[in-house]
């Protein structure tokens, strides 16, 4: 059943790349917070860690950051229906985020026109990605722990990003709790254990799609307890300055775009027209 579920016909038929012509997300559509400014997002990336059990004299290039002995998996999913998009695994532990991102984009990862994902400030600035601003605050728990309004268009930004790209981070989360052998590892020949992760993903996609409100058992999940936040950058990788130079304007132009429909709504909300836009 490994086998079947990470080959065609069932993998390549419920995990599917989306096409240029994608739908804008729900989730950003029908929300003024997001919509038009994050209008060309797909879904969001990321990656996560997946217990494994290599071989002896493979496992020192398997441990992680955190001390543990993992495979890396790159993953993109969908921002309202959270459906895995796209599944890179295999990759050792100790293999950084944005290197696994340059695997998936040299092997088969493919974004098609003006469109991008939304990630973490560790990949960097490249074309196929919107990521945060660094040195700012970001994850929703420092959000929450503050209990502050953004005060320029950077922290405006970073919180409508981060709480977008939540989406990637809580389907980590959800699959996780759904099959807890991602968590506990196993001890297969490690061809096999390579192809857990998404022959796991392909199974959760079809469980979404056709039992939908199966996922009201995973409403306590916001998180991957596996995340680690990463600090590489891939600017320093084989992204080019002219590459660098146009995702950073694109994200000060839909930053200061976004400030200034937010002063807006402040001064409505001054004038008695109050609504949540945070």
């Amino acid at each position: 059943m490994l086998l079947a579920f990470s080959s065609p016909p069932f993998y390549t038929t419920y995990v599917r790349l989306p096409e240029e012509d994608e739908p804008i997300p729900t989730p950003i559509y029908n929300d003024p917070r997001y919509h038009p400014f994050f209008d060309h997002a797909l879904g969001a990336a990321d990656g996560s860690h997946i217990v494994t059990a290599p071989p002896l004299d493979e496992r020192s290039a398997s441990r992680n950051r955190k001390g543990g002995i993992s495979q890396n998996v790159f993953a993109t999913c969908t921002l309202d229906t959270l459906l895995f998009t796209y599944v890179l695994s295999g990759i050792e532990g100790s293999a950084t985020d944005s290197t696994v991102f340059q695997m998936a984009r040299q092997a088969d990862f493919r974004v098609p026109g003006d469109r991008y994902y939304l990630a973490d400030a560790g990949y960097g600035f490249v074309d196929v990605l919107l990521v945060p601003y660094r040195g700012v605050r970001y994850h929703l728990a420092e959000w929450g722990r503050a209990g502050l309004k953004p005060v320029n268009k950077e922290e405006l930004f970073n919180l409508r990003h981060a709480k977008l790209r939540n989406a990637i981070e809580r389907i980590f989360g959800i699959l996780k709790k759904r099959f807890p052998i991602l968590r506990a590892g196993c001890e297969y020949d490690m061809k096999y254990q390579v192809r857990l992760p998404p022959a796991l993903c392909a199974l959760h996609n079809f469980i979404r799609i056709y039992d939908p409100s199966e996922i009201q058992d995973f409403q306590d999940v916001q998180g991957d307890p596996d995340r680690a936040p990463q600090t590489g950058e891939l600017a320093e990788g084989p992204a080019t300055r002219a590459e660098r130079s146009r995702a950073d304007s694109r994200r000060d132009y839909i930053a200061q775009t976004m400030w200034e429909s937010y002063q807006g709504w402040l001064r409505q909300a001054e004038a008695g027209e109050d609504e949540q836009m945070e």
